[in-house]
């Protein structure tokens, strides 16, 4: 794995590019000019003793040369060292709802929002664990699979929206099934799902699923995200206005978050329910809960020891740089004249 200290100095390439379409265009003036003053006999004369190969050879080693000190200027430096880690954590699987009442403006500035705010907060508190996220709607995805990979979680999750999954509704038990499905093993009791929704579900086999995770011994804790009174869920139009959701009737729709399910959910597995609504902290509880899990030792490899290698080209840069100096471009051989005033 390569990596590179100073990578904005790749710019210096720019100007080195332009110096030698100059050189170029020199060179080719200079032999131009020497034609049209120096013909035959006198020409030969002159420019016998010159060697041109190694002309071009010297050029060759001083361009060669600057491409390695700009490399070196760069600061390559090589991962050299697979490193294996051992941290004592748990399998965190969030499940986020992303279906269109996640719009939902109720909190502030949108569900969705809030509830990435809160997950995010809850991935800087991790430590050692692995977290992996599923998205659903009428469907569910594997969005990011378990990964110790905090930055990578972040902007996984940073990139969901309520777009991103096509078929529409809200079906809790496909996500439940294939978070079972991807964490299930021999050491269940130190995984734990985190369901965050408003509590709208249109397929009704979550309750059974949540049997099945507890016979695994796997905890799901509830975030119900969204107040009792509930609210409008906006809808934009081609030009970018806003409005709101309608029903058949004409009627603005009002989404309410239920309780009910995801409470239900969260007891049968011996998990916490919270509620997601403006306060401030809301993940605070849960990670409480995290914090006083039992913990088995994971494993991740990383490459996490990198030499600096910039010395090498620095070296070679030398080295073509000496040669170029040492090697000479005129003929030791005596040149006689052998045109019209020749003795």
């Amino acid at each position: 794995m390569v990596r590179f200290t100073h990578p904005q100095l790749f710019y210096l390439f720019i100007p080195f590019i332009i110096f030698l379409i100059w050189n170029v265009i020199s060179l080719k003036r200079i032999k131009k000019n020497l034609d049209a003053i120096a013909v035959g006999k006198i020409r030969n004369f002159l420019l016998n003793r010159i060697l041109f190969s190694r002309i071009h050879l010297k050029s060759f080693l001083i361009i060669l040369g600057t491409i390695f000190l700009i490399i070196a200027s760069v600061g390559p430096q090589i991962g050299t060292k697979l490193t294996e880690l051992k941290r004592m954590g748990v399998d965190v699987v969030i499940l986020l709802d992303t279906s269109t009442s996640m719009d939902a403006v109720d909190v502030k500035p949108s569900r969705i929002e809030k509830a990435k705010y809160e997950l995010s907060r809850l991935i800087n508190n991790l430590k050692g664990d692995r977290i992996g996220l599923v998205v659903f709607a009428g469907s569910a995805h594997l969005h990011m699979p378990l990964t110790t990979d905090y930055a990578a979680a972040k902007l996984f999750l940073n990139s969901i929206n309520t777009q991103m999954v096509t078929n529409k509704g809200t079906d809790l038990s496909a996500a439940m099934s294939l978070a079972l499905d991807n964490i299930a093993s021999e050491n269940d009791k130190y995984k734990v799902l985190i369901l965050v929704s408003d509590g709208e579900d249109h397929q009704g086999k979550a309750l059974e699923l949540a049997a099945e995770a507890k016979d695994k011994r796997i905890t799901i804790h509830t975030l119900g995200v969204g107040t009792p009174a509930g609210g409008p869920i906006p809808v934009f139009d081609k030009q970018g206005n806003q409005a709101f959701k309608k029903d058949n009737s004409g009627k603005i729709v009002t989404t309410m978050v239920n309780d009910g399910i995801l409470n239900e959910i969260a007891m049968i597995t011996g998990g916490k329910y919270i509620r997601v609504e403006n306060q401030a902290n809301a993940i605070g509880p849960l990670l409480s809960e995290l914090e006083n899990m039992d913990k088995r030792e994971l494993k991740s490899h990383v490459f996490s020891q990198y030499e600096d290698r910039y010395y090498v080209f620095l070296i070679l840069a030398g080295l073509c740089f000496l040669l170029e100096f040492v090697i000479p471009t005129r003929s030791g051989k005596e040149i006689v004249w052998e045109g019209r005033f020749s003795k």
